[in-house]
């Protein structure tokens, strides 16, 4: 089974497009959104379990450099499909 996840991004004043085109090139971002409010991008992410979440965080998104600050929210209960 998965491990899905929440990340709020902030970027740079004036990167968060560019970092929303990093974000999309990787394959575990199933969805972004770019927002309003203390963050500027939520991210759904999706991997085989928490290590490889660790790892997607950070070498691969705090490797960006216009990413100023992340929170990850791993969902804890998956909902059943109806």
């Amino acid at each position: 089974m998965s491990l899905r996840a929440y990340i709020l991004i902030n970027t740079q004043i004036g990167k968060t497009a560019e970092v929303a085109r990093s974000l999309l090139a990787m394959p575990e971002v199933k969805k972004l959104d770019i927002i309003m409010g203390p963050y500027d991008i939520i991210a759904e992410v999706e991997t085989e379990n928490h290590d490889t979440l660790s790892e997607v965080v950070l070498k691969k998104l705090q490797a960006i450099p216009s990413i100023q600050h992340t929170m990850t929210c791993p969902v804890v209960k998956l909902e059943e499909a109806h």
